[in-house]
């Protein structure tokens, strides 16, 4: 549930004020913020499918380790993807009209956002089903 509010107010741009932000750093936060209520929603339904207790809990204690897992496993792509973006994709010099999201980031963001919360799913499922 941190991570939701996290992410909501890292990434708004109406929270940016005085910097620039485009259509995409929208179109992110919206992504971002509907992906980790589903994400939320998925791993509650899964942990009552087990022995349905604990759920805040699992989801604290799970959630560090399997944000540093996926992060580690994502930083390669991260940097690969970042690479070609500016180099292929962008194609504009960095300026401060172009420096904002694009769509492979928001492509990007969306995809270790689901990549988190499957990833965590999964975790309480083994926990819920040890433990029930």
């Amino acid at each position: 549930m941190l991570f939701i509010i996290a992410m909501a107010l890292a990434t708004d741009p109406v929270l940016n004020l005085g910097s620039y932000y485009n259509f995409y750093d929208t179109i992110g936060s919206v992504f971002t913020l509907g992906i980790s209520i589903l994400g939320l929603y998925y791993c509650f339904k899964i942990n009552a499918g087990g022995d349905n207790k604990d759920f805040i809990l699992r989801v604290i204690c799970l959630g560090l380790p399997v944000t540093i897992r996926v992060t580690i496993t994502m930083i390669p792509v991260f940097i690969v993807v970042g690479i070609l973006d500016i180099v292929y994709l962008s194609g504009e010099s960095l300026n401060e009209e172009s420096i904002g999201s694009t769509p492979m980031q928001v492509v990007l963001m969306s995809v270790f956002t689901a990549g988190h919360f499957w990833y965590l799913s999964l975790k309480i499922k083994a926990v819920s089903l040890v433990n029930g």
